[in-house]
Protein backbone atom coordinates (compact mmCIF):
# COMPACT_ATOMS: atom_id res chain seq x y z
CA UNK A 1 0.00 0.00 0.00
CA UNK A 2 1.64 3.27 -0.75
CA UNK A 3 2.09 6.06 1.56
CA UNK A 4 -1.15 8.69 0.49
CA UNK A 5 -3.32 5.32 0.49
CA UNK A 6 -2.01 4.47 3.77
CA UNK A 7 -2.65 7.77 5.03
CA UNK A 8 -6.18 7.80 3.87
CA UNK A 9 -6.94 4.45 5.59
CA UNK A 10 -5.90 6.08 8.69
CA UNK A 11 -8.40 9.02 8.20
CA UNK A 12 -11.00 6.65 7.96
CA UNK A 13 -11.97 8.08 4.59
CA UNK A 14 -12.28 6.40 1.26
CA UNK A 15 -9.54 7.73 -1.11
CA UNK A 16 -10.17 11.08 -2.99
CA UNK A 17 -8.20 11.92 -6.26
CA UNK A 18 -7.50 15.02 -4.78
CA UNK A 19 -6.46 14.57 -1.16
CA UNK A 20 -3.94 11.85 -2.39
CA UNK A 21 -2.93 14.38 -5.06
CA UNK A 22 -2.26 16.38 -1.78
CA UNK A 23 -0.54 14.11 0.13
CA UNK A 24 1.43 13.13 -2.50
CA UNK A 25 2.33 16.69 -2.99
CA UNK A 26 3.34 18.00 0.14
CA UNK A 27 3.55 15.82 3.06
CA UNK A 28 6.41 14.27 4.41
CA UNK A 29 6.23 10.94 5.53
CA UNK A 30 8.24 11.06 8.87
CA UNK A 31 9.77 7.30 9.92
CA UNK A 32 9.48 6.12 13.25
CA UNK A 33 13.00 4.77 14.73
CA UNK A 34 13.90 3.98 18.21
CA UNK A 35 16.75 6.50 18.39
CA UNK A 36 16.50 9.76 16.63
CA UNK A 37 19.25 9.64 13.50
CA UNK A 38 21.99 12.16 14.73
CA UNK A 39 23.75 13.19 11.96
CA UNK A 40 23.63 12.97 8.04
CA UNK A 41 25.36 9.19 7.98
CA UNK A 42 23.67 7.72 10.66
CA UNK A 43 21.96 3.92 9.06
CA UNK A 44 18.30 5.19 10.79
CA UNK A 45 18.15 7.40 7.49
CA UNK A 46 17.59 4.35 5.78
CA UNK A 47 14.10 3.98 6.51
CA UNK A 48 13.12 7.42 5.51
CA UNK A 49 11.36 8.24 2.71
CA UNK A 50 12.87 11.25 0.84
CA UNK A 51 10.81 14.16 -0.08
CA UNK A 52 11.55 16.57 -2.86
CA UNK A 53 10.40 20.26 -2.89
CA UNK A 54 11.08 23.19 -4.80
CA UNK A 55 12.58 26.08 -3.32
CA UNK A 56 12.88 29.82 -5.06
CA UNK A 57 13.62 33.43 -4.15
CA UNK A 58 11.90 35.49 -2.03
CA UNK A 59 11.74 38.33 -4.63
CA UNK A 60 10.03 41.19 -2.08
CA UNK A 61 13.82 41.61 -0.48
CA UNK A 62 16.22 43.31 -2.31
CA UNK A 63 19.37 44.63 -0.33
CA UNK A 64 21.66 47.52 -1.57
CA UNK A 65 24.19 45.27 -3.04
CA UNK A 66 23.88 45.20 -6.83
CA UNK A 67 25.95 41.79 -7.14
CA UNK A 68 23.96 40.48 -4.85
CA UNK A 69 20.23 41.71 -6.50
CA UNK A 70 21.88 40.60 -10.08
CA UNK A 71 21.46 37.02 -9.16
CA UNK A 72 18.28 37.04 -7.02
CA UNK A 73 16.33 36.14 -10.73
CA UNK A 74 18.63 33.55 -11.62
CA UNK A 75 17.92 29.75 -10.07
CA UNK A 76 19.97 28.52 -7.06
CA UNK A 77 19.53 25.37 -5.46
CA UNK A 78 15.81 24.94 -6.70
CA UNK A 79 14.98 21.61 -5.06
CA UNK A 80 15.48 20.78 -1.39
CA UNK A 81 15.40 16.66 -0.43
CA UNK A 82 13.65 16.41 3.40
CA UNK A 83 13.99 12.85 5.07
CA UNK A 84 12.33 13.06 8.85
CA UNK A 85 12.59 10.60 11.56
CA UNK A 86 11.02 10.43 15.03
CA UNK A 87 11.60 8.70 18.22
CA UNK A 88 8.82 9.18 20.86
CA UNK A 89 10.74 12.18 22.34
CA UNK A 90 12.67 13.74 19.51
CA UNK A 91 12.25 14.97 15.75
CA UNK A 92 15.09 14.19 13.49
CA UNK A 93 15.12 16.37 9.73
CA UNK A 94 17.83 15.55 7.04
CA UNK A 95 17.81 18.52 4.70
CA UNK A 96 20.03 18.27 1.46
CA UNK A 97 20.38 20.84 -1.45
CA UNK A 98 23.22 21.94 -3.79
CA UNK A 99 25.73 24.53 -4.02
CA UNK A 100 28.94 24.85 -6.31
CA UNK A 101 30.70 25.71 -3.42
CA UNK A 102 31.28 25.83 0.61
CA UNK A 103 31.00 29.62 2.39
CA UNK A 104 31.67 28.73 5.64
CA UNK A 105 32.79 31.65 7.96
CA UNK A 106 35.59 32.31 10.15
CA UNK A 107 34.58 34.76 13.42
CA UNK A 108 37.56 37.05 12.21
CA UNK A 109 35.55 37.08 8.90
CA UNK A 110 33.37 40.50 7.85
CA UNK A 111 31.49 41.62 5.13
CA UNK A 112 31.50 37.52 4.07
CA UNK A 113 28.41 35.36 4.18
CA UNK A 114 27.92 32.19 5.10
CA UNK A 115 26.05 29.04 3.75
CA UNK A 116 22.85 28.69 6.11
CA UNK A 117 19.57 26.19 6.19
CA UNK A 118 16.82 26.65 8.66
CA UNK A 119 13.29 25.54 8.66
CA UNK A 120 10.16 27.09 10.51
CA UNK A 121 6.80 26.58 11.92
CA UNK A 122 4.08 27.94 13.08
CA UNK A 123 3.81 28.46 17.14
CA UNK A 124 0.00 27.63 16.87
CA UNK A 125 -1.47 25.09 14.41
CA UNK A 126 -4.14 22.83 13.80
CA UNK A 127 -7.88 23.00 12.99
CA UNK A 128 -8.93 26.47 12.73
CA UNK A 129 -5.58 27.74 12.60
CA UNK A 130 -4.31 29.21 9.52
CA UNK A 131 -0.64 29.34 8.13
CA UNK A 132 1.77 32.20 8.61
CA UNK A 133 2.93 33.92 6.03
CA UNK A 134 5.95 32.00 4.93
CA UNK A 135 8.18 34.72 4.86
CA UNK A 136 8.94 35.05 8.98
CA UNK A 137 5.30 34.41 10.10
CA UNK A 138 3.26 37.87 10.55
CA UNK A 139 1.86 39.66 13.72
CA UNK A 140 -1.45 37.15 14.38
CA UNK A 141 0.65 33.81 13.32
CA UNK A 142 4.02 34.37 14.86
CA UNK A 143 6.89 31.40 13.56
CA UNK A 144 9.84 29.38 15.52
CA UNK A 145 12.62 29.35 13.33
CA UNK A 146 15.53 26.62 13.94
CA UNK A 147 19.00 27.63 11.51
CA UNK A 148 22.36 26.93 11.14
CA UNK A 149 25.08 29.08 9.79
CA UNK A 150 28.34 26.69 8.20
CA UNK A 151 31.35 27.92 10.27
CA UNK A 152 35.21 26.71 10.01
CA UNK A 153 34.71 24.31 12.62
CA UNK A 154 31.33 23.10 11.99
CA UNK A 155 27.97 25.00 12.25
CA UNK A 156 26.30 27.75 14.33
CA UNK A 157 22.80 26.68 15.43
CA UNK A 158 20.07 29.41 16.48
CA UNK A 159 16.79 29.05 17.17
CA UNK A 160 14.01 32.19 16.64
CA UNK A 161 10.65 33.65 16.74
CA UNK A 162 9.40 35.42 14.47
CA UNK A 163 6.11 37.55 13.12
CA UNK A 164 7.05 39.23 9.99
CA UNK A 165 9.82 40.60 8.03
CA UNK A 166 12.34 42.51 10.19
CA UNK A 167 11.04 40.99 13.63
CA UNK A 168 13.38 37.90 13.95
CA UNK A 169 14.33 37.54 17.79
CA UNK A 170 16.62 35.60 19.41
CA UNK A 171 14.38 32.61 21.44
CA UNK A 172 14.88 32.83 25.08
CA UNK A 173 14.75 29.42 27.20
CA UNK A 174 14.94 27.52 23.86
CA UNK A 175 14.61 23.95 23.73
CA UNK A 176 18.01 21.62 23.29
CA UNK A 177 18.50 21.02 19.61
CA UNK A 178 21.48 19.51 18.24
CA UNK A 179 22.62 20.59 14.53
CA UNK A 180 25.21 19.74 11.88
CA UNK A 181 25.96 20.44 8.31
CA UNK A 182 28.65 18.36 5.95
CA UNK A 183 29.49 19.46 2.45
CA UNK A 184 30.26 17.28 -0.46
CA UNK A 185 32.78 18.75 -2.69
CA UNK A 186 32.59 16.29 -5.35
CA UNK A 187 28.66 15.94 -5.66
CA UNK A 188 28.91 19.62 -4.90
CA UNK A 189 25.64 18.88 -1.56
CA UNK A 190 25.34 20.27 1.47
CA UNK A 191 23.57 17.63 4.06
CA UNK A 192 22.64 19.05 7.37
CA UNK A 193 20.57 17.64 10.03
CA UNK A 194 18.37 19.01 12.70
CA UNK A 195 17.58 16.85 16.38
CA UNK A 196 14.74 18.30 18.83
CA UNK A 197 12.36 17.33 21.04
CA UNK A 198 8.90 16.71 20.35
CA UNK A 199 7.58 19.20 23.38
CA UNK A 200 9.63 22.14 23.88
CA UNK A 201 8.47 25.21 25.96
CA UNK A 202 4.92 24.44 25.35
CA UNK A 203 5.52 24.08 21.81
CA UNK A 204 4.77 20.75 20.87
CA UNK A 205 4.82 17.90 17.83
CA UNK A 206 2.31 15.88 18.96
CA UNK A 207 -0.21 16.13 16.11
CA UNK A 208 -0.91 13.63 12.40
CA UNK A 209 0.24 16.72 10.57
CA UNK A 210 2.72 19.34 11.51
CA UNK A 211 3.44 22.61 8.94
CA UNK A 212 6.85 23.05 8.03
CA UNK A 213 8.67 25.36 5.69
CA UNK A 214 12.69 25.51 4.56
CA UNK A 215 15.26 28.28 3.25
CA UNK A 216 18.67 28.04 2.38
CA UNK A 217 21.30 30.81 1.55
CA UNK A 218 23.72 30.54 -0.36
CA UNK A 219 26.57 32.26 0.63
CA UNK A 220 28.84 32.48 -2.66
CA UNK A 221 25.83 34.56 -3.92
CA UNK A 222 25.56 36.93 -0.82
CA UNK A 223 22.45 35.48 0.35
CA UNK A 224 21.78 36.72 3.71
CA UNK A 225 19.08 37.90 6.41
CA UNK A 226 15.80 37.83 4.04
CA UNK A 227 17.59 37.54 0.83
CA UNK A 228 17.21 33.66 0.37
CA UNK A 229 15.31 30.86 -1.32
CA UNK A 230 12.76 29.51 0.26
CA UNK A 231 9.94 26.73 0.09
CA UNK A 232 6.54 27.17 0.52
CA UNK A 233 4.37 25.26 3.44
CA UNK A 234 4.39 21.82 3.55
CA UNK A 235 3.75 19.15 6.13
CA UNK A 236 5.44 16.29 8.30
CA UNK A 237 3.07 13.44 8.66
CA UNK A 238 4.20 12.36 12.36
CA UNK A 239 4.12 8.27 12.97
CA UNK A 240 1.59 7.08 15.10
CA UNK A 241 -0.92 10.11 15.32
CA UNK A 242 -4.10 10.22 14.44
CA UNK A 243 -4.90 12.84 11.42
CA UNK A 244 -7.75 15.25 11.76
CA UNK A 245 -9.87 15.32 8.61
CA UNK A 246 -11.13 18.66 9.28
CA UNK A 247 -7.15 19.69 9.11
CA UNK A 248 -6.38 17.58 5.98
CA UNK A 249 -9.44 19.31 4.40
CA UNK A 250 -8.26 22.86 4.80
CA UNK A 251 -4.78 21.96 3.80
CA UNK A 252 -5.72 20.45 0.81
CA UNK A 253 -7.11 23.83 -0.59
CA UNK A 254 -6.43 23.99 -4.53
CA UNK A 255 -5.95 20.30 -5.08
CA UNK A 256 -10.09 19.50 -5.37
CA UNK A 257 -12.20 20.40 -8.57
CA UNK A 258 -13.37 23.75 -8.34
CA UNK A 259 -11.06 24.99 -6.02
CA UNK A 260 -8.56 26.63 -8.95
CA UNK A 261 -9.91 28.33 -11.72
CA UNK A 262 -8.58 29.03 -15.22
CA UNK A 263 -5.07 30.40 -15.11
CA UNK A 264 -5.39 31.88 -18.82
CA UNK A 265 -8.28 34.15 -17.78
CA UNK A 266 -6.39 34.74 -14.59
CA UNK A 267 -3.70 36.09 -16.53
CA UNK A 268 -5.75 38.63 -18.35
CA UNK A 269 -6.87 39.64 -15.07
CA UNK A 270 -3.66 39.77 -13.35
CA UNK A 271 -1.69 41.52 -15.82
CA UNK A 272 -4.71 44.15 -16.53
CA UNK A 273 -5.09 44.93 -12.50
CA UNK A 274 -2.12 43.92 -10.39
CA UNK A 275 0.93 45.27 -12.97
CA UNK A 276 0.17 48.90 -11.52
CA UNK A 277 1.46 47.38 -8.32
CA UNK A 278 2.89 44.06 -8.55
CA UNK A 279 6.17 43.19 -10.40
CA UNK A 280 5.22 39.92 -12.78
CA UNK A 281 7.47 37.88 -15.15
CA UNK A 282 7.94 39.96 -18.10
CA UNK A 283 6.13 42.99 -16.87
CA UNK A 284 7.97 44.98 -14.75
CA UNK A 285 6.56 47.94 -14.80
CA UNK A 286 5.42 49.16 -11.22
CA UNK A 287 9.06 50.39 -9.20
CA UNK A 288 10.39 48.02 -7.01
CA UNK A 289 8.62 48.03 -3.43
CA UNK A 290 5.93 49.56 -4.32
CA UNK A 291 3.85 45.97 -3.65
CA UNK A 292 5.21 42.87 -3.02
CA UNK A 293 7.12 40.95 -6.12
CA UNK A 294 4.63 38.27 -7.28
CA UNK A 295 7.04 36.81 -9.95
CA UNK A 296 7.82 33.76 -7.79
CA UNK A 297 4.62 33.65 -5.49
CA UNK A 298 3.73 30.66 -6.85
CA UNK A 299 6.53 28.66 -5.75
CA UNK A 300 6.30 29.88 -2.26
CA UNK A 301 2.52 31.03 -1.49
CA UNK A 302 -0.40 28.17 -0.75
CA UNK A 303 -4.00 28.57 -2.89
CA UNK A 304 -5.46 29.79 0.23
CA UNK A 305 -3.01 32.27 1.00
CA UNK A 306 -3.23 33.40 -2.38
CA UNK A 307 -7.02 33.45 -2.28
CA UNK A 308 -7.18 35.04 0.98
CA UNK A 309 -4.82 37.86 -0.40
CA UNK A 310 -7.22 38.74 -3.18
CA UNK A 311 -10.42 38.67 -1.24
CA UNK A 312 -9.33 40.02 2.17
CA UNK A 313 -5.88 41.45 1.60
CA UNK A 314 -6.14 43.03 5.35
CA UNK A 315 -5.98 39.36 6.95
CA UNK A 316 -2.27 39.35 6.54
CA UNK A 317 -0.25 42.61 5.46
CA UNK A 318 3.51 41.51 4.57
CA UNK A 319 5.43 44.64 6.07
CA UNK A 320 7.86 46.15 3.40
CA UNK A 321 11.22 45.31 4.73
CA UNK A 322 13.46 48.17 2.82
CA UNK A 323 10.73 50.88 3.57
CA UNK A 324 13.88 53.43 4.35
CA UNK A 325 14.83 52.68 0.73
CA UNK A 326 12.48 55.23 -0.12
CA UNK A 327 11.89 58.68 1.26
CA UNK A 328 10.15 61.90 0.82
CA UNK A 329 12.05 64.58 -0.38
CA UNK A 330 8.83 66.88 -0.65
CA UNK A 331 8.74 66.36 2.79
CA UNK A 332 10.42 68.49 5.42
CA UNK A 333 13.20 66.79 7.35
CA UNK A 334 13.34 65.70 10.92
CA UNK A 335 15.84 67.27 13.55
CA UNK A 336 18.44 65.15 12.15
CA UNK A 337 17.97 66.38 8.59
CA UNK A 338 16.84 62.99 7.35
CA UNK A 339 13.37 62.99 5.05
CA UNK A 340 10.69 60.37 6.24
CA UNK A 341 9.76 57.48 4.58
CA UNK A 342 7.42 57.55 1.38
CA UNK A 343 4.00 56.62 2.16
CA UNK A 344 3.59 55.35 -1.40
CA UNK A 345 5.83 52.23 -0.62
CA UNK A 346 4.07 51.23 2.68
CA UNK A 347 2.09 48.32 2.09
CA UNK A 348 -0.22 49.34 5.06
CA UNK A 349 -1.34 51.87 7.54
CA UNK A 350 -2.78 52.20 10.60
CA UNK A 351 -5.40 54.49 9.82
CA UNK A 352 -6.98 54.69 13.53
CA UNK A 353 -4.51 53.92 15.40
CA UNK A 354 -5.29 50.28 15.21
CA UNK A 355 -4.72 47.19 13.06
CA UNK A 356 -2.96 47.29 10.52
CA UNK A 357 -4.90 47.90 7.17
CA UNK A 358 -3.50 46.80 3.71
CA UNK A 359 -3.19 49.33 0.95
CA UNK A 360 -4.57 46.72 -1.54
CA UNK A 361 -7.41 47.52 -3.07
CA UNK A 362 -10.10 45.19 -2.05
CA UNK A 363 -11.50 44.29 -4.95
CA UNK A 364 -15.17 43.29 -4.27
CA UNK A 365 -16.21 42.89 -7.45
CA UNK A 366 -14.41 40.11 -8.36
CA UNK A 367 -16.74 36.67 -8.26
CA UNK A 368 -15.46 34.20 -6.75
CA UNK A 369 -14.56 32.29 -10.30
CA UNK A 370 -12.39 35.54 -11.12
CA UNK A 371 -10.65 35.07 -7.61
CA UNK A 372 -10.22 31.16 -8.81
CA UNK A 373 -8.91 32.42 -11.99
CA UNK A 374 -6.96 34.49 -10.16
CA UNK A 375 -5.39 32.14 -8.12
CA UNK A 376 -4.86 29.58 -10.49
CA UNK A 377 -2.28 31.87 -12.87
CA UNK A 378 -0.56 33.03 -9.53
CA UNK A 379 0.40 29.09 -8.65
CA UNK A 380 2.11 28.56 -12.26
CA UNK A 381 4.21 32.09 -11.62
CA UNK A 382 6.52 28.76 -9.34
CA UNK A 383 9.86 30.45 -10.13
CA UNK A 384 10.26 28.60 -13.43
CA UNK A 385 8.87 31.27 -16.00
CA UNK A 386 11.36 33.53 -17.30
Amino acid sequence: MSAPWLLLALLGAEPDGATEAFLRAEVVEVAAVKVAPQGPDDPAWARATPRQFAISAQRSVHLNDARANAALPHPGAERLTVRGAASETELALLLEWSDPSREALRTDEVNAFADSVAFEMPVRFGPGERLPYVGMGDAQAPVVVTMQRATAEGSQLNLFVAAGFGSLTRATGAPPVKASMVYDGVTHRWRAVFVRPLDAEGHSLQAGLVPVAFAVWDGGRGERGGYKQLSGWHYLRMPGRALDPAAVEAAAFGYHPGDLGDPARGKALVETVCIACHQLPGKRYAPVGAAPDLSDVGAIATASYLRDSVAQPSLVVVPNLQLNNHYSRTAPPDAWGAYPNAPAYAWGNRPDGGAVVSKMTVFSTFSPEQVADIVAFLKTLDGTTP
